[in-house]
This record gives C-alpha cells, sequence and structure tokens, in this order.
C-alpha cells in the first residue's frame, strides 16, 4: 500500500465527519460536478471519468441505492471529493493547469486504492442502466 498524498489524511478525517450528514455529502457532489464541467481540456479527460465514478458512487451511496460498500470507501471517496473541491489544497486550483496536477494525483492514488470496490460499482451502475433502459422501452 502506498503512502497517502500529502493533506490527505486531513481531508479523510473531515470526510468522515461529513458522512454523518448526508444532506452536506450530497452538496459537496454537487460542488465537485460544477467544478469538474469547468476543468476542460483532452488532458483532464481520465480525471474527470474519475470523478464522475467517485461521484456517483457517493450519490447513489446518499441515496441509499448502492450499500454494497464499506463505510472506510466512501469516507475515502468523499475525502477525494473535498480534496477536489477545495481551491486551497497542495496546489492551488488557480494555478489553472498546475492545481489540477495535484487533485489528479490524489485521484490516482484514491481509485488505486478502491479498485475492487470501485470495479464493483461500475459493474452495478451499468447492470441498473441497462435495466433501468429496458424499462423505459414502454408500450
Amino acid at each position: 500500500m502506498s503512502r497517502p498524498p500529502v493533506r490527505f489524511d486531513e481531508f479523510r478525517r473531515r470526510a468522515e465527519e461529513l458522512l454523518n450528514q448526508p444532506g452536506r455529502v450530497q452538496r459537496l457532489a454537487q460542488q465537485a460536478t460544477r467544478k469538474l464541467t469547468s476543468a476542460g481540456g483532452d488532458k483532464f479527460r481520465e480525471l474527470r471519468d474519475q470523478l464522475k465514478l467517485a461521484i456517483a458512487m457517493v450519490s447513489a451511496w446518499v441515496a441509499g441505492d448502492y450499500r454494497e460498500v464499506s463505510h472506510k470507501t466512501i469516507a475515502i471517496l468523499v475525502a477525494a471529493l473535498l480534496y477536489f473541491v477545495v481551491p486551497m489544497d497542495v496546489i492551488p486550483d488557480f494555478l489553472f493547469g498546475w492545481g489540477f496536477l495535484d487533485d489528479a494525483a490524489v485521484l490516482g492514488y484514491v481509485f488505486s486504492q478502491l479498485s475492487g470496490e470501485v470495479d464493483a460499482f461500475r459493474t452495478w451502475r451499468e447492470q441498473h442502466e441497462s435495466i433501468a433502459g429496458e424499462n423505459d422501452d414502454g408500450p
């Protein structure tokens, strides 16, 4: 297991506190979605894809739709979203281009640590979307 990025443990402690307040967690997911839409360019495609998946997983957990995930995993994902949303992390986001590098490093760390649970969620979501699509065909 690799060492967590600088200050990530601080964000994880904050995330643990947030987990008792689902409304705040959902607002954090919404903030991350808004910030994500402003991060343009192809060089951030993998970061966007990872963030979209993290946001979807956290949102599904908050809604009670997906509970086949450990508390530890949700705390780590919420910590990653916090890190992404907070503008003054290790490299401030106003240094565009550079500011997203540490966000990408944190997401890379998080997804490498949680690959099994994230893959399970991705499979669940694909199956869930497939079923929902079949039900939308209507009469």
